[in-house]
């Protein structure tokens, strides 16, 4: 059984979003991050981090990020069809995406909401920002790019754990609040995603409503 420790709208979501496709039990632990609890000493023993998600699984073995979450779940999984297989090609472009998301976007994103934390100087941090809009805009625009000849999703035609991963950064549009008119592909994809029952599950547990275009 897997137990999840996971916050609303927080890089938990994508873990999440997978723990619903697969269908098999677990527990969900979610709290405010407000609280606080995430620094807890209880919390801390189990990632040092003191950060969301934290998967438990059979109540003994604890992981951490939320990107080696979202792989390990998908090929414990195979049924669930989340992942291509290691001797498929397209195994080579998942890792790609899942990388280039976790490396790339996610990174000038929390530069956004964190600017605080790349500047030793309070005057330093609207050019952080000014930076980090500029960034996830560019990054943003390559990858609608990339879905206009390869879409819908990133795989193509085959619905991946990558794409989860994307709905999850597609929901802090924040950086960039023109999102949904700029990169219609990008809009389509998240659509496409959202309607899944799993999704529709996983949104409605971290209090957002679907679609975007309803509420952007």
């Amino acid at each position: 059984m897997y137990t999840l420790y996971a916050s609303p709208g927080a890089a938990s979501m994508a873990p999440h979003g997978v723990l619903e496709e697969i269908g098999e039990k677990y527990e969900l632990k979610m709290f405010d991050l407000a609280q606080g609890r995430q620094r807890e000493p209880d919390y801390l023993r189990l990632n040092p981090n003191g950060k969301v998600p934290t998967l438990v699984v059979d109540a003994h073995e604890v992981m951490f990020e939320s990107a080696a979450i979202t792989l390990y779940l998908a090929d414990r999984h195979p049924a669930a069809r989340l992942a291509p297989k290691p001797n498929e090609t397209a195994r080579g472009h998942y890792y790609q995406w899942m990388a280039h998301l976790t490396n790339t976007l996610q990174p000038a994103m929390s530069r956004f909401y964190h600017p605080e934390d790349y500047t030793t100087e309070a005057s330093g941090k609207a050019g952080v920002v000014e930076c980090a809009v500029r960034e996830v805009a560019d990054v943003w625009g390559r990858i609608d790019q990339h879905l206009g000849s390869t879409g819908p999703y990133l795989l193509g035609d085959r619905y991946s754990a990558a794409d989860i991963f994307l709905l999850m950064l597609f929901t802090w549009r924040e950086p960039c609040p023109d999102a949904l008119k700029r990169f219609g592909r990008l809009a389509r994809l998240a659509d496409l995603v959202a309607a899944r029952p799993a999704m529709r599950r996983m949104l409605q547990q971290n209090d957002m409503s679907w679609p975007l275009r309803a509420t952007s």
